[in-house]
């Protein structure tokens, strides 16, 4: 590699959390990187994420491992419902004995949080260079360098590009072109304040009820003081990859034989976002 290759940075295209992951495994390699976001602010969106033992190994190897401890919250418990009964079908303790066994928690965590970590991380390294409004549109490249050009007018020269720029990665297209293949499941998230979530389900515990062709996912965020809803099913209707405002009427309808424990979740929520995946 010559030394005006090696002067330049990676490129990543898209600053969510796979982005900014990323971008702080290349800096703990030497590297420099430009992280292009199309978005006006480097930001996440979304509601709540499970994080078994290896996820903190991931945030330790990244250098944000206290970074994240900080802002999640460790469960007591995991524990499986069914839903159409209430019969507990299983139940693991996430104490002690299982940080001894596994070297690190169970936890969770708002997406947010962890994206703040990563983003903070990349940010004091000084070695992320960030830039907003930056949508990639197309890519050349040569056998020393990879040119992308924005619709902003802008072009932006690296050693390599990555392609963190979701599901319908502009990068990907370019190079693969294999459109999102779709599931047919549809997700609903929801996030909860304390105030509002039933007192009887207010369990420190990662917590789901299954059932035939539905399972419904709850547990606490940001020190408890809210609640992760998450219900996913199987669609009827024939679906496209997206992200949309959801219908409270729609998930009633999935759900008719649940109990009523497990109901009061789905009629919680005051506005769902809806992933057909």
């Amino acid at each position: 590699m010559s030394a005006t290759q090696s002067e330049l940075p990676v490129l990543v295209s898209g600053g969510g959390i796979g982005g900014l992951a990323a971008a702080l495994a290349l800096v703990r390699q030497g590297f420099k990187v430009t992280v292009l976001e199309q978005s006006p602010e480097i930001g996440e969106i979304g509601a709540g994420i499970q994080l078994g033992p290896n996820a903190f190994h991931a945030f330790d190897a990244l250098g944000v491992g206290d970074k994240a401890r900080g802002r999640a919250v460790y469960t007591d418990y995991m524990v499986m419902h069914d839903a159409l009964d209430e019969y507990q079908v299983g139940k693991i303790p996430t104490d002690e004995a299982f940080r001894k066994r596994f070297g690190n928690p169970y936890a969770v965590i708002h997406r947010v949080d962890i994206h703040t970590s990563l983003l903070e991380g990349a940010q004091e390294t000084g070695k992320v260079e960030f830039h907003t409004s930056t949508r990639v549109e197309r890519v050349e490249q040569d056998e020393n360098s990879v040119t992308v050009h924005c619709a902003n007018g802008k072009t932006y020269t690296g050693q390599a590009l990555i392609g963190a720029d979701g599901g319908k990665s502009v990068v990907r297209a370019q190079y693969v072109n294999d459109p999102p293949r779709i599931t047919g499941h549809v997700v609903y998230r929801a996030v909860v304040d304390k105030k509002d979530f039933p007192q009887n389900l207010q369990w420190n515990a990662a917590s789901i009820w299954v059932g035939p062709n539905c399972h419904l996912v709850h547990y606490p965020l940001r020190g408890g003081e809210q609640y992760n809803v998450v219900v996913t099913f199987h669609s009827r209707n024939k679906e496209e990859w997206g992200v949309t405002d959801g219908s409270k009427e729609e998930v009633e309808s999935y759900f008719q034989g649940i109990c009523p424990k497990a109901r009061q979740l789905i009629e919680l929520p005051k506005s769902w976002r809806r992933w057909a995946t």
